[in-house]
């Protein structure tokens, strides 16, 4: 199989993600140009409509009473198309959150990616325009969507906590790994987030454990943590608040990819079988 470089699709990724391009791996890019508003989350729960018409994207209320929206920022220099992910604007309560899946349904659902050895790579461009009262995750879920920082059973993400000690001076993400109930925090103490700036977040979990990355404009880090997630997992944003105000993330673009096997070398089939 011909080594191409697909969308550059060696990032954060080792050599064999270059031949990405065939039957044994793929890769989804969502951009979101062409996504449409959701309203009323607890009411509308259902699909955001993508330019690809492919993409299933399930938005929903995962906490309190607020009416929790999807909205349609205007686009900025280098951000081709950007969905805003909000509590909710009708008296929201601390605590109020909502959430936003990739998959079939929006309930809990386990029906994409069973960790393996190859492991799956997931990576989002986002910002926060509050750091002191927004809560915020981007990673893999196994179970319904749950605030962000609540230690959930079965999740593997980049998290972003106001509300926890941890996070000194409101300027570090914390990775986060629960395997079954087993919950390893690490937080990525060289790079400093600032508010409102856009910053890239990468999770690639595997049978063995997740492996986050954090980059912004001034710095980046990369840590791993060891687990074994024995259930299958699929991609998802959160947010909540701190306090009684409308909060909000905002999502620039989403990558996914995946290869079946660490190496196509010989027949390139060895993914087949038993």
């Amino acid at each position: 199989m011909a080594n191409t470089r697909l969308d550059n699709a060696n990032v954060f990724a080792s050599l064999p993600f270059d031949q990405i391009d065939g039957v044994a791996g793929f890769y989804v890019h969502e951009d979101f140009e062409g996504a449409s508003a959701l309203t009323d989350l607890g009411d509308d729960t259902g699909v955001i409509a993508t330019t690809l018409g492919r993409h299933n994207w399930w938005g929903t209320e995962i906490a309190g009473a607020a009416v929790s929206n999807i909205t349609i920022p205007v686009s900025v220099a280098d951000h081709l198309g950007i969905i805003r992910l909000e509590v909710g604007a009708t008296t929201p309560q601390a605590g109020d959150g909502a959430a936003l899946q990739f998959g079939s349904a929006a309930a809990a659902v386990q029906d994409m990616y069973l960790p393996d050895d190859n492991g799956c790579y997931i990576a989002s461009v986002v910002r926060i325009a509050d750091v002191d009262a927004t809560v915020a995750e981007f990673g893999f879920v196994g179970q319904a969507p749950e605030l962000g920082n609540a230690s959930a059973v079965d999740t593997c993400g980049l998290v972003w906590a106001p509300n926890d000690a941890a996070n000194t001076g409101d300027e570090f993400w914390i990775a986060q790994l629960n395997d079954g109930g087993v919950d390893v925090e690490t937080v990525l103490t060289n790079v400093n987030y600032v508010e409102s700036d856009w910053v890239l977040l990468e999770v690639a979990l595997d049978s063995a454990g997740g492996s986050f990355r954090v980059t912004t404009e001034d710095a980046t880090q990369t840590v791993r943590i060891a687990g074994t997630i024995t259930v299958a997992m699929r991609p998802a944003y959160s947010v909540s608040n701190v306090g009684a105000a409308e909060e909000f993330l905002d999502i620039d673009l989403f990558h996914m990819r995946y290869l079946r096997r660490d190496s196509l070398v010989g027949t390139g089939s060895d993914w087949l079988g038993a």
